[in-house]
């Protein structure tokens, strides 16, 4: 139950914050600059309004886990310091004089109970944007989009290992009160078959449902569910974790990792993330560019251009930015000459693998007269063959020409273009959409070379998160709970941006 009004704390030791504390201090400029009371507006539903306890008040909750993030502390030892350190009893509403503070505890049960269903990204983005806008600092609408990593908090066993783990864990469970039950159990096979793996673990399985004692054993009945379900997902899965949303990924063919990804926009001038967006390891990087962008428009961003590495240039995201611009009625935008707005302006280089389709030299040419393929030795393609483009895989169309294979066994050229044994000679032509090629020829604009020298920023944005802010390596288990951590991770990082731009 929450206080029906929050309460002033007033103390005869409370002239000692001037005296000892700074008033160009971060803390104390969040603290003084930033209004809270919104935690409270949106937190109050979560809260009963007749039973319980008083309940300790939810901005002071949420300072303790901004303190957290700020400073990189856990829960006991920001609570620690909370009893001897003025500033942070400043930062917290305490009086210099209070050293009964709250259990470390409490902070767990208020992240698990009070920040539960809520749009905790968007609440805190949103608010800060709002803050930068009304400090006159948001003056552009260019926003820089990247993704960038965090390692999981538990690692990446192979299916075998994962469920030998499973067993071990039932077998300790068990071995209490049923050493017979644990000793008739097979001996778990010593190799990395996952197929003599997976029938021991069901033989297993058989074993333990059968007895009716085991149901009475809350630890045991909860390792049990923990290994069917490991089963299942080891025939789906080459990794299993303890954190179930956890995948595993690459940053480079060499330099991989297993956690989670963070699709990130940042206001190009200020440097504020505008928009965040939390996914499993394994995930692109293009399908969430038109999350962020629709995130960033409601954090309060109207967003008219975005900066982004080849990753983003799919021929989806290109025909997505082309669109007509809508208002929230869905009607269509109209520039000062009274043609259709587009959605954006994507400024990101297409994979020189699509751009090698019109610089390849080669050799091959099309005979316009013949109407087909002509190799470098002269010979005609003796046929052709459309393949559209494929909406699963994004393959642009293209044509497939098919060459005299007894022909090209006897070329003198033959070396570097027809491997021996081959039974088929195929040359592929990819057909760019206009789009693309209008994209293509968009890059060598001076324009687009400056946007693109913007670029950097977005990466020393991901450094400052991972470095300064907790966001190299997960705190807990889940997209809900690294949802929640990349949150709070950004809320601190823009917050402190704010109070260096508005620095006198």
């Amino acid at each position: 139950m929450l206080q029906p009004q929050q309460t002033l704390n007033l103390s005869p030791y409370g002239h000692l914050y001037d005296l000892l504390i700074p008033k160009d201090d971060e803390l104390r400029r969040i603290h003084d600059e930033i209004d809270m009371s919104f935690v409270y507006t949106e937190l109050v539903k979560n809260y009963c309004d007749d039973n319980g306890r008083t309940a300790e008040d939810p901005i002071r909750m949420f300072r303790y886990l901004l303190l957290k993030v700020i400073c990189d502390l856990s829960d006991a030892a920001v609570v620690r310091r909370a009893k001897t350190d003025l500033l942070f009893k400043y930062f917290l509403d305490l009086a210099p004089e209070d050293t009964n503070l709250i259990d470390p505890s409490s902070l767990c049960k208020f992240r698990k109970l009070r920040l539960k269903d809520l749009d905790l990204m968007n609440l805190l983005i949103g608010k800060t944007i709002s803050v930068a806008r009304s400090k006159g600092l948001i003056k552009k609408s260019t926003v820089i989009i990247d993704a960038t990593h965090t390692t999981a908090r538990a690692i990446a066993y192979t299916p075998v290992d994962y469920l030998r783990l499973r067993v071990n864990r039932l077998k300790k469970s068990l071995s209490e009160l049923c050493e017979e039950l644990v000793a008739s159990f097979p001996v778990l096979p010593a190799g990395k078959n996952l197929e003599q793996m997976l029938e021991c673990c069901k033989t297993i399985v058989e074993l333990v449902r059968k007895e009716d004692i085991v149901q009475g054993i809350p630890a045991a009945k909860n390792h049990l569910d923990l290994l069917e379900e490991a089963m299942d997902d080891a025939l789906v899965h080459t990794n299993l974790s303890y954190d179930k949303d956890a995948r595993g990924g690459h940053k480079t063919v060499n330099r991989g990792f297993f956690g989670t990804k963070e699709h990130i926009g940042i206001e190009s001038e200020t440097g504020l993330v505008c928009a965040a967006v939390v996914s499993s390891g394994e995930k692109t990087d293009d399908k969430y560019l038109e999350e962020v962008i629709e995130q960033s428009r409601k954090n309060g961003l109207d967003v008219e251009e975005a900066i982004a590495d080849k990753a983003y240039s799919t021929l989806a995201n290109l025909e997505m930015a082309n669109q007509d611009k809508t208002d929230e009625y869905g009607n269509v935008i109209l520039d000062e000459n009274g043609r259709p707005k587009k959605n954006f302006t994507l400024y990101s280089e297409i994979h020189t693998n699509i751009t090698k389709a019109l610089d390849r030299n080669d050799g091959f040419y099309f005979n316009k007269d013949a109407g087909t393929m002509t190799c470098p030795a002269g010979y005609l393609a003796i046929g052709r063959c459309y393949h559209p483009r494929n909406e699963k895989m994004k393959h642009n169309p293209g044509y497939e020409y098919r060459f005299d294979v007894e022909k090209c066994k006897q070329c003198p050229l033959r070396d570097g273009c027809y491997r021996e044994g081959t039974k088929h000679k195929t040359y592929w032509q990819t057909i760019l959409p206009d789009i693309q090629k209008d994209h293509i020829k968009f890059e060598k604009s001076q324009e687009f070379r400056d946007k693109m020298r913007e670029r950097y920023k977005i990466e020393a944005k991901n450094a400052d998160l991972k470095q300064n802010y907790g966001l190299d390596r997960a705190n807990s288990y889940g997209l809900v709970n690294m949802t929640m951590q990349t949150a709070l991770s950004i809320f601190a990082c823009n917050l402190k941006r704010i109070m260096r731009l508005t620095k006198a």
